[in-house]
């Protein structure tokens, strides 16, 4: 590939000036305290670019001074009065003293070269770094799928993806004494969103990464990155597949929960449809019942006319007449009763009263009622209940008139009676 064509390659994606130089912002924590303990703060860049990295460090006070090989890199360096060269990493760093850096950085470099290469650089960033210096090395992060499977293979010049678990061993490996991960250039509304989708899980993980190592052979309360070290950097992918699993789950049961209560809703609906149709079977049989009832009424209605037409019904109305004109008079005569006993006693207690004073006619009703003995008990218990004691006669009523002249026709028919059964026996 021409120098040209990677210069606009990178133009292209690698993004503007002040986006990248915004970006490695980041690692000012890292590099500042630095500057406390070395009046000579030197720091050498490999593969540096169009040098935004270099700008940083002389804005800060460094000494940077920056390699590559794409000389029209370096002429957009030479532009802006930066320290650069047109060497390789490894040779520029074979070149330098032991202990004589305080920063080795490379970014978006160790991607383009060989796994064997990368070893070499590790090992003479920490030759040739001093006491707490530090080396940062920045590549695209495989653990971003989206990074790993399309955007790292964008640039042709590219050899393979190196995982931060890879990257961040080696100079463990080759006697760095601290190694910190920083997960860079995430969307920062991602930790703050309420609803990891799909496409987050995706795109959404740090799109890069930087190891940065730490020669110390110092004591560490001369350090004033350790504060830098401690912070997390950046998201993984172990963020986002479990925030992500965790709203699946939580979805899941609202969904269960949602189906349990169309299910319950369900029911009820066919329960309100049974009560309905049973209701619709009610008010059918009502209906029939009230239409019989009402033919039924229709027919002993037209009975009860033909009835009140026929010739019987017409014969027998002056019965009808005499049985209503009957009741009442019995309900009259039962209205009497009571005071038709009461004048019947006052009677018999006369006629006792007169029977005494005739010896004869007592005589002769005794042997009469010897022959009926109930009769004569039960004119005995009337008598008794009436003492012969009264002072004052009770007035006989006009309706007894009639029954007081039968009474006496009676008498006058059992005297005859007896005067015949005293001839015979004569």
């Amino acid at each position: 590939m021409s120098e040209d064509l990677y210069r606009a390659f990178e133009d292209k994606f690698r993004g503007s000036r002040d986006l990248i130089k915004s970006r490695q912002l980041a690692y000012l924590p890292f590099i500042q305290s630095l500057q406390s303990h070395y009046t000579t703060a030197q720091a050498i860049d490999l593969g540096c670019g169009r040098g935004e990295w270099l700008e940083i460090l002389r804005e800060f006070g460094f000494s940077g001074h920056g390699v590559d090989l794409d000389q029209s890199m370096l002429a957009a360096c030479h532009e802006r009065g930066l320290s650069v060269a047109r060497q390789d990493a490894l040779s520029a760093l074979r070149a330098l003293p032991d202990e004589s850096q305080v920063i080795v950085s490379s970014f978006h470099m160790v991607e383009h070269i060989q796994f064997s290469d990368l070893c070499l650089l590790i090992q003479e960033a920490l030759r040739v770094l001093k006491p707490a210096g530090l080396l940062i090395l920045e590549t695209p992060n495989p653990e971003n799928i989206s990074v790993g499977t399309v955007d790292f293979y964008i640039d042709p010049t590219h050899q393979k993806p190196i995982p931060p678990q890879l990257l961040s061993f080696l100079p463990e490996y080759y006697g760095f004494s601290r190694v910190k991960v920083i997960r860079l250039q995430e969307e920062k509304s991602l930790a703050s969103k309420a609803w990891i989708s799909l496409g987050d899980v995706l795109r959404g993980v740090s799109p890069d990464y930087a190891v940065v190592a730490q020669k110390i052979n110092i004591p560490l309360s001369f350090d004033g990155t350790s504060d830098a070290f401690g912070h997390g950097y950046g998201v993984t992918l172990d963020m986002l597949a479990g925030k992500f699993d965790q709203q699946l789950r939580q979805a899941s049961e609202c969904a269960a929960s949602a189906q349990a209560q169309a299910l319950q809703a369900s029911e009820c609906a066919a329960s309100a449809q049974a009560q309905a149709l049973q209701a619709s079977e009610c008010a059918a049989s009502a209906q029939s019942q009230a239409q019989q009832a009402s033919q039924r009424a229709a027919s002993a209605e037209a009975a009860l006319a033909a009835l009140h037409q026929s010739r019987s019904w017409r014969l027998t109305a002056p019965l009808r007449l005499t049985g209503r004109v009957f009741r009442s008079v019995l309900h009259k005569l039962k209205s009497l009763i009571p005071g038709l006993k009461n004048q019947a006693k006052v009677l018999l207690v006369r006629a006792s009263l007169y029977v005494n004073r005739h010896p004869g006619l007592k005589h002769a009703l005794l042997i009469v009622l010897a022959r009926f003995p109930a009769v004569k008990e039960r004119l005995k218990a009337a008598v008794a209940s009436r003492p012969g004691g009264f002072v004052m006669e009770p007035p006989v009523s006009t309706d007894l008139v009639h029954l007081t002249s039968h009474a006496r026709q009676i008498y006058c028919d059992l005297k005859n009676a007896m005067a015949r059964s005293q001839q015979e026996r004569n």
